[in-house]
Order: structure tokens, then C-alpha cells, then sequence
């Protein structure tokens, strides 16, 4: 059996610092993965543009999580919780399909012990999916759209997620379209 290791991603005082790696790695997944679901580019991010968001803990705390499998980075999360005092914290998680299956469920529940620990009780989760109009499909809670029952909806289904709501995304310059789910889930402290 090969061992995940998930851990919080440290903040690196600039991207090219000698300690940036596991940073660049997170950044790198989460872009992977974001280009995978949405069949675009156009929601990728600068390192450098991370970095200062995640710095930024005026208006949110962010934890950045990462999973590596036999030392390389196959997966990775992010918990951000409001600096409000709200109970609602969001997260999203990030893993390319060469590794899809049980790394979304450890980064979910990952996700959710940093919640936990900073007294989140409600969770709000967004992913990304590409239509699949014949495959099966999981259901909304509003009944007018669904998303294809892919490894990473599965997992937040069986992690107990509710699906909140769905909304589709063309994707400009190209005949493609992805969708934005948002996901629901109470948590016990």
C-alpha cells in the first residue's frame, strides 16, 4: 500500500524562495485540475497572485492543503474560512484524473478537520465538471440541473454533500461548456 501524506501548504515568502515548493506544487495541482474540469485556461492563476491572496488574512483565514503520494504532489485542497466569525467556511478540492478515487474523500475530510478546528459548522464546496448528457448523473436539490457522477462528484456525495445548485459555463473561443456545482454540508464540531 503506498502512503498519502496530506499536509498544510507553509507560505513561502516569495514564489521563487528556497521554500516554495510544496506552494508551487499546490498551485500547480489546483491549475491542472481546474483546466481539466473546465476545458479552459482562463481560470488560471499566477503563483505570485496566490501567494499574496493567501497572505491577505484581513477578510479570510486560507489553508492551503497538499497530498503527495510516494513524494510526489497527486492531489490538493483549500479550506477558506471568513475573518467574520460566520459559521460558513468553503472549500475546494483538487485532483488530476490520473489519481482520482480515494485521494478526493482524504482531501475532503482533511478539509473538514481544519474547519473543524476553527469552529466552521457549515461548509459550502464548488467543483468544476464537464457535461456528460448520457452518463449518469447525480441531481441537484433544485431539480433543473445535475452533474455527471464523475470520481470527484462521488466523492462529495459520499463525503455527504448535498448538491445545492448548478450552473454552466461556456468556455469563450471554443464550443465547450463546463459546469459549476455547489455543494452543501453541515458539520458537527
Amino acid at each position: 500500500m503506498i502512503a498519502v501524506e496530506i499536509v498544510p501548504v507553509a507560505l513561502p515568502d516569495s514564489v521563487d524562495a528556497r521554500d516554495a515548493r510544496d506552494f508551487l506544487d499546490y498551485v500547480t495541482i489546483a491549475g491542472t485540475v481546474t483546466r481539466e474540469q473546465s476545458g479552459s485556461s482562463a481560470l488560471a492563476q499566477d503563483p505570485a497572485e496566490v501567494l499574496a491572496r493567501l497572505r491577505d488574512t484581513s477578510s479570510a483565514t486560507w489553508v492551503p492543503l497538499l497530498a503527495r503520494i510516494a513524494g510526489r504532489a497527486a492531489g490538493a485542497a483549500q479550506l477558506m474560512a471568513p475573518a467574520d466569525g460566520s459559521v460558513l467556511a468553503n472549500l475546494s478540492v483538487f485532483v488530476p484524473r490520473r489519481d482520482t478515487g480515494i485521494l478526493e474523500t482524504m482531501l475532503i475530510k482533511a478539509a473538514e478537520d481544519q474547519a473543524r478546528s476553527r469552529w466552521r459548522t457549515a461548509l459550502r464546496a464548488v467543483s468544476l465538471h464537464r457535461p456528460d448528457p448520457d452518463g449518469d448523473a447525480i441531481p441537484a436539490a433544485s431539480g433543473d440541473e445535475s452533474v455527471p457522477r464523475d470520481p470527484q462528484a462521488r466523492a462529495w456525495a459520499e463525503s455527504g454533500y448535498t448538491l445545492e445548485r448548478v450552473t454552466r459555463h461556456a468556455v469563450e473561443h471554443h464550443d465547450l461548456e463546463y459546469l459549476a456545482a455547489e455543494w452543501r454540508k453541515a458539520l458537527t464540531v
